[in-house]
């Protein structure tokens, strides 16, 4: 296959190239759609009062940050929304200590998203080297997520607590373009966090809302592709933030739990007894990039 593709003349090796970190996403964007389909549940809906169409469902509760203008039912604005949670988790899967996990659900979920196609485009146009910086792993690695802090460039936390529901927590962040970006401003926050169910169970969030005037240019939600593009990556993240989550439990439990290994009964012993060993490693967060193909294509798309 690679022999092929270097024996090819000049030009149609060169469009070649220029398709296949395009060609990389939409492969493993289909890939996204059945897992994420099968892991995750997913909801959208529109409001326009124009068009007297409103599949916002009422118990959905809406940002705390969202503009009292944009959030009336009888708004002008134009109002989109996309709602993803993961499979209930029981919570003796996750650390005890919810705000911690929120932070290292919302850690992973940017540092993931910083390695994307998108992402390398945004840190692009962002037009100040102090805001470049606010894509780099170590960077979002460092971030509380709390008000006024900036993340991969164009959001601010806005919001960090329970949004007005006992046990959840969240953090908000507002779409919020650098001075130096010279492109169209789109309004919009994502909401991320987690959410205890009645029953106990612990569900991982990603909501986004955006909204426009009837005038303005439609929003990427409002587009088939568009979309189907943005539920695919925004799976794709929440996938990533409940693995980095669990596994974070995972090394806690070995380090602090202790591992328990089998002895010789003792006589007359109906039961085996055990004896702990302690075994215990510094656990620090993965500093390796990305590997799957939304990170490579993006790594080829900034060299």
């Amino acid at each position: 296959m690679f022999s092929k593709l270097v024996n090819l003349p000049s030009p149609k090796l060169a469009v070649c190239l220029a398709v296949l970190p395009l060609a990389l996403p939409v492969t493993y964007l289909i890939y996204l759609d059945r897992a994420v389909s099968k892991q995750l549940k997913t909801a959208t809906g529109f409001r326009n009062k124009r068009t007297r169409i409103s599949t916002i469902p009422a118990e959905v509760s809406r940002p705390t940050t969202l503009p009292e203008e944009v959030r009336a039912d009888e708004s002008e604005w134009i109002l989109a929304y996309e709602r993803i949670t993961s499979k209930p988790l029981p919570q003796s899967s996750l650390p005890d200590n919810v705000s911690a996990v929120v932070t290292d659900y919302v850690r992973a979920t940017m540092t993931a998203f910083s390695w994307t196609p998108q992402a390398f485009l945004l840190r692009a146009a962002a037009g100040d080297e102090a805001v470049r910086k606010t894509f780099d792993t170590p960077y979002i690695r460092n971030l509380g997520f709390c008000n006024g802090e900036r993340v991969n460039g164009f959001w601010s936390v806005v919001h960090r607590g329970n949004g007005g529901l006992q046990g959840h927590e969240r953090v908000e962040m507002a779409l919020d373009a650098p001075p130096t970006y010279k492109g169209a401003r789109v309004n919009g926050v994502i909401v991320a966090g987690v959410e205890v169910q009645s029953d106990g169970g612990v569900v991982f969030v990603n909501e986004t809302w955006m909204w426009r005037k009837e005038d303005e240019a439609p929003l990427l939600l409002e587009s088939r592709f568009g979309g189907w593009f943005h539920v695919a990556v925004s799976g794709w993240l929440v996938m990533k933030g409940v693995s980095a989550v669990t596994e974070m439990k995972e090394q806690v439990r070995r380090c602090t739990g202790q591992v328990s290994h089998p002895v010789r009964h003792q006589q007359g012993s109906q039961t085996p007894t055990t004896q702990r060993v302690q075994r215990c490693k510094p656990i620090n967060p993965p500093t390796k990039r990305d590997s799957s193909p939304l990170a490579l294509s993006a790594a080829t798309l900034q060299h």
